[in-house]
């Protein structure tokens, strides 16, 4: 589903990350933990060229994005769709209208099947009541469920999850968790950057530890959190679990 091939970015004189190989299967959920400026949130950003590596390929079902073919590129992102920490809800919108507004301006779907679908999204992510009220009435786990919502009404192959919990309340998370988790229950392929490590135990099939721009270790969540094969992940793990 996601192939990259020394994937390499770099802002400046400042490399990100260098040379990065990663695959990520149908069903899949692979999650990517690391500290802080280990260029996980910019790996993700450039697997939908919200960033444009500077070295190497991004193959999205097997179809290379290619610059140059703007078609295509818009064609090829479409499949993935992207939640992010900040939420990035239309604040003049409704919840409706925040879920309908792309399938019918971008891909100029009819209006009352987007409709129909997104009654049913929404109540997936337990929003129904809901539905006429405005971001700013909504508590920051429900707008991250809006923002889910949103993404998944483009009805995509892929979903990627940028640290979707971060800027929650401690007791606003699980709501979030517990739609990702049914997603991946459904067979959604997923690529997660969190520091949530129970969710990563739980739902992950695989692992992925990234420090100083580097993929440092990667494995089974078993494999990962009871048996770390190196030094760096083991003191990352120490320190936060």
């Amino acid at each position: 589903m996601i192939e990259t091939k020394n994937l390499t970015k770099k802002f400046g004189s400042l490399t990100v990350f260098e040379d990065l190989n990663v695959q990520v299967k149908k069903g899949e959920v692979l999650v990517i933990i690391g500290p802080s400026g280990s260029g996980k949130s910019t790996f993700l950003r450039c697997l939908n060229h919200l960033e444009n590596p500077d070295g190497g390929e991004v193959f999205i079902e097997g179809e290379k994005l290619d610059v140059k073919n703007k078609k295509h590129m818009r064609n090829t992102i479409e499949k993935v769709g992207m939640v992010f920490q900040n939420f990035n809800l239309f604040h003049h919108m409704t919840v409706l209208q925040n879920v309908i507004e792309a399938p019918i301006t971008v891909k100029r779907e009819a209006r009352e099947e987007v409709l129909k679908r997104a009654a049913g999204i929404i109540e997936k992510v337990g929003l129904s009541e809901k539905l006429e009220n405005y971001p700013s009435k909504l508590s920051g786990g429900q707008k991250q469920r809006v923002a889910i919502a949103r993404a998944l009404a483009m009805r995509p192959d892929i979903m990627l999850f940028d640290e979707p919990t971060s800027s929650l309340d401690p007791e606003l998370v699980g709501e979030v968790l517990g739609v990702m988790k049914d997603l991946a229950k459904e067979g959604m392929t997923m690529v997660v950057v969190t520091h949530e490590m129970g969710f990563a135990k739980e739902v992950a099939d695989r692992v992925i530890f990234m420090d100083g721009g580097k993929i440092v270790e990667e494995g089974t969540p078993e494999e990962f959190f009871t048996a770390p094969k190196e030094q760096r992940t083991k003191e990352f793990l120490n320190k936060i679990l």
